[in-house]
């Protein structure tokens, strides 16, 4: 008696396997035809966050050795050669940042700073999820981003 309800359990067990398993295809293979019933638009990934229209006035210069964090104006465009930086009152705090008194925009993109001589003291490149990040001096590690309020 126990064999037989054994088999008997083990044969409505497999006929469920077996009726799982075929629904489930029938599931795979409907998805991938045109009468699908998934709402693509719905299931779909999300997205890129839409680009800001309002760009930040101004710009913040982290130091990352010193801790030297400060804003000064963000340029509209800035020119081929040196004017004055508006360098904001905590930039001081900062060894390199203290030199620097005019800035540039170089001819491959770069953000250059110079002190009164026009000696380049700072050279920024174009960053990845950034706006700059120095790249001269080679052991300085300066970035520069959007400043939020």
């Amino acid at each position: 008696m126990n064999f037989a309800a054994t088999v008997v359990g083990a044969g409505i067990a497999g006929a469920a396997l077996i009726f799982y398993i075929e629904s489930t295809h029938a599931v795979v293979a409907e998805i991938g035809t045109e009468e699908s019933k998934v709402d693509r638009i719905r299931t779909a990934g999300i997205g890129p966050a839409a680009p800001s229209d309002q760009r930040s006035s101004a710009i913040r210069l982290i130091d990352l050795r010193s801790g030297a964090n400060c804003k000064m104006a963000r340029p509209d465009a800035l020119p081929s050669y040196y004017t004055p930086a508006p360098l904001g009152p905590d930039c001081v705090s900062s060894p390199e940042l203290r030199q620097v008194s005019q800035w540039r925009s170089g001819d491959d993109g770069a953000l250059e700073m110079a002190d009164t001589d026009g000696r380049m003291v700072l050279r920024f490149m174009p960053g990845d999820g950034v706006l700059f990040e120095s790249i001269y001096p080679i052991d300085t590690m300066m970035t520069i981003v959007p400043a939020r309020g």
